[in-house]
């Protein structure tokens, strides 16, 4: 675990730990959605791995205080989930089957595409069966991706070039 510390364009101390923490609540919110979480629930990963990264102490010298609490938006569950994440990496929260079986962790291959948010990959994901970048890449030379909304010509030559073609 990385401790280190740097300054950012506006002279504000961050950490890096932090920002590798926020990444996965930032994950974990991205993948809530494509999950089928209710947009207005998961959005609040967002705005917390945000505030996460913005945090002027590291975060494991917060959880080992006891004071993740102090973050805004932090408390009740969150604060479980994001202990687990300062421990481990990652939550059981991606486990979670409320709302149904939970797609598999490669369905964030999509959300890292630029221009391609967590709302176009539950699309991709629930009503085409598309769960990665290789079943992206495979859905783009069948020709499956025409038509769908947001898949024009920038966005399918942004594809091409990650799949390689």
């Amino acid at each position: 675990m990385k401790k280190t510390s740097y300054t950012d364009e506006k002279g504000r101390t961050r950490w890096t730990r932090n920002d590798e923490v926020a990444a996965v609540v930032k994950q974990l919110g991205e993948y809530l959605i494509i999950g089928g979480y209710p947009e207005e629930h998961a959005r609040r990963y967002g705005q917390l791995a945000h505030a996460i990264s913005r945090w002027p102490v590291c975060i494991d010298q917060l959880a080992e205080a006891g004071e993740l609490h102090r973050i805004n938006g932090v408390g009740g569950v969150i604060t479980g989930y994001l202990t687990e994440i300062v421990n481990t990496g990652t939550t059981e929260k991606f486990n979670d089957d409320q709302y149904g079986t939970p797609p598999p962790r490669s369905v964030l291959e999509l959300t890292a595409i630029d221009r391609l948010g967590p709302k176009t990959a539950r699309t991709l994901y629930q009503d085409h069966g598309i769960d990665s970048l290789q079943s992206l890449c495979a859905a783009l030379k069948s020709g499956q991706l025409a038509g769908i909304k947001g898949f024009g010509p920038k966005m399918q030559t942004t594809i091409r070039g990650l799949c390689g073609n």
